[in-house]
């Protein structure tokens, strides 16, 4: 029988630390800096110990300890959603920074900008993601297909069978497990976190795919099957981008415990929206209080207009230029029979870092 890596016993030996600030994002971390943690919750493994994992609340370690593969699908969730914000923000002088700690994020989340507000509803999606594709596939063993979806009219245009993905389920789920330390207290920043973790899961329901297959007699499509899928997580992340910019600023309501545009003039912010409770900083210079690290080294582009080029990046500050000599293949030729013949070529490719 194999045992566990490595990497799981280093995670319970540390889960202890950083307990103030830990959080359930610190499974996301390991799996990106250890991609074999992808093969470590396996049939042949022993059940995950999740009752372990510190840096977990008592209602989610008692949520992922129900499956021997739940601590693999939500580190995958949990991953998804951190790549993804990385992705999205790589160009920013925020770029989703993360730490290898167990509060990840570092100072970004003691603050009430919409920058925390994207980190909240990534990664609800991303949990929801991952849970919803494993119900599919038969990862699981309490959930499974949507069949419920069938019951749905549709006007002779189409068949329902094959594996509709379960989102309600997923959907459910992740507000169990993301929301769960939120959902006990009664406070501004507890309101704006759990409307941002629901606009997450908004939007990955908004992402669906019909995905059909004809049957018939040579190629002819006298049957169509269709099912219902979720778009590429991709899409779901650009799409929660563009509620980040965006973003609703709001005020908290003492007496009615909720959340309110600050004027009236503004436009109302929806549950599909991100909404936040403090401007965020410019992130030009190294505040790690702030969850800033600076923009000092970042690359950018030197005539760029865009977030990336080098006068907003840089903040002002300007920029040094270096020249790197690239070698690669060129005027390769196929010689019969059988290799690619190709020779060296050298070009200088210019690169510019912040000051």
């Amino acid at each position: 029988m194999k045992t566990p890596e490595v990497s799981w016993i280093v995670l319970y030996l540390f889960s202890g630390i950083y307990l103030a600030q830990a959080s359930w994002w610190y499974l996301g971390i390991i799996g990106s800096v250890r991609p074999t943690m992808r093969e470590i919750v396996t049939s042949e493994n022993k059940e995950t110990n999740c009752a372990n994992m510190n840096f977990l609340s008592e209602d989610q370690r008692k949520l992922c300890g129900k499956e021997r593969r739940l601590p693999k699908v939500i580190s995958d969730g949990a991953s998804l959603g951190i790549q993804e914000c990385k992705h999205q923000f790589a160009n920013r002088r925020w770029n989703c920074s993360t730490y290898n700690s167990t509060d990840v994020f570092g100072g970004i989340l003691k603050k009430k900008i919409r920058e925390k507000a994207y980190i909240y509803a990534i990664s609800s999606a991303g949990i929801m993601y991952s849970i919803t594709r494993s119900c599919a596939k038969g990862e699981l063993d309490n959930c499974g297909c949507d069949m419920k979806v069938r019951r749905k009219d549709t006007q002779g245009q189409f068949e329902w069978g094959g594996c509709s993905e379960n989102t309600k389920y997923g959907a459910k789920f992740s507000r169990k497990f993301v929301d769960t330390k939120e959902s006990t207290t009664k406070t501004a920043t507890s309101l704006m976190n759990l409307w941002n973790n629901e606009a997450g899961r908004k939007a990955v329901k908004m992402k669906m795919d019909l995905v059909c297959k004809c049957h018939g007699v040579s190629g002819s499509c006298s049957i169509k099957i269709c099912w219902q899928k979720m778009k590429d997580f991709r899409s779901i992340g650009a799409y929660l981008k563009d509620k980040f910019d965006g973003a609703s600023l709001v005020q908290y309501i003492i007496p009615k415990n909720k959340l309110k545009r600050i004027s009236k003039n503004m436009k109302k912010p929806t549950k599909k929206d991100l909404v936040y409770l403090e401007e965020s900083p410019d992130f030009c210079e190294n505040n790690p209080e702030a969850g800033s690290l600076g923009t000092k080294g970042r690359q950018c582009v030197k005539d760029g207009y865009g977030l990336d080029g080098c006068n907003l990046m840089c903040c002002g500050r300007g920029y040094y230029t270096t020249v790197e000599d690239i070698r690669e293949d060129c005027d390769c030729k196929f010689v019969w029979c059988c290799r690619v013949d190709c020779k060296t070529c050298t070009r200088k490719e210019e690169k510019h870092f912040c000051n």
